[in-house]
């Protein structure tokens, strides 16, 4: 039947046939709007994201092509997930105060960074901040978003763009695919640099889809503690693979 569906769409082009597809795969952006508006909190507009996705689910389906070898939903998801982050990127909703933090400790993870000729550990980062330890780990835990919504954007962005070179053509398929294999190489080799508690969070989050409470009454340790590690875990990930994306 939806074999049936994209045959026709891509012959004739019917606007009552792409409202069919819409209709068949909106359950993704719904899927992904739930994910996405429990992560970001303090952004709350469900239905503004929904929107964009349904936007982006239009245009995937304006432009898939039925020849390539891509599924419809992994190239959907992508795009609609892309177009979510963005979204909220250019709301700006995260408080001056926030944002402050998170920029003064990335300028201390640099500048560190640069005098130790290594990336620093935390407790490094709390001492050349002239902060202690525990507030060092509350202000992580409190910048967790931003660093969720920094790592995404640089994961998501890459994906479009690996998906639209594959649709269009411009990357031949051995190529595309060495370059996807490289990227998750890349991404796992920075993940295994992470310490255990590092590793074991980022993939009951991602990997399992757990929530930061149902995470934290896994290991027994408070919410903060598990966002504290999670932002840790995610500016560690955003430093290397941000790193390999600029060459």
């Amino acid at each position: 039947m939806i074999q049936k569906l994209w045959l026709r769409y891509s012959q004739k082009r019917e606007t009552s046939v792409r409202d069919r597809l819409i209709e068949k795969y909106s359950y993704l952006v719904r899927c992904i709007a739930i994910k996405i508006a429990g992560r970001y909190q303090y952004f709350n507009y469900m239905d503004d994201i929904v929107s964009e996705g349904l936007i982006a689910l239009m245009d995937a389906i304006q432009k898939f092509d039925i020849t390539k070898n891509v599924k419809f939903e992994t190239y959907a998801s992508i795009r609609i997930r892309g177009a979510m982050i963005d979204y909220i990127r250019k709301q700006d909703c995260f408080p001056r105060r926030l944002k402050k933090m998170a920029k003064d400790i990335n300028k201390a993870d640099e500048e560190l960074n640069q005098k130790l000729g290594r990336s620093p550990t935390d407790s490094e980062l709390a001492a050349y901040m002239h902060v202690s330890n525990e507030e060092y780990g509350k202000m992580l835990a409190e910048t967790c978003s931003m660093n969720m919504l920094s790592f995404e954007e640089i994961v998501y962005e890459k994906g479009v763009e690996n998906f639209n070179l594959r649709m269009s053509g411009a990357v031949a398929g051995p190529e595309q695919s060495m370059a996807e294999k490289e990227l998750r190489r890349v991404l796992a080799a920075n993940i295994d640099r992470l310490d255990k508690k590092e590793k074991l969070v980022i993939s009951l989050y991602y990997k399992e889809q757990l929530k930061i409470k149902e995470i934290s009454q896994i290991l027994g340790i408070s919410d903060s503690r598990v966002s504290q590690i999670h932002s840790s875990a995610l500016k560690k990930l955003r430093k290397g693979v941000g790193a390999y994306l600029a060459q």
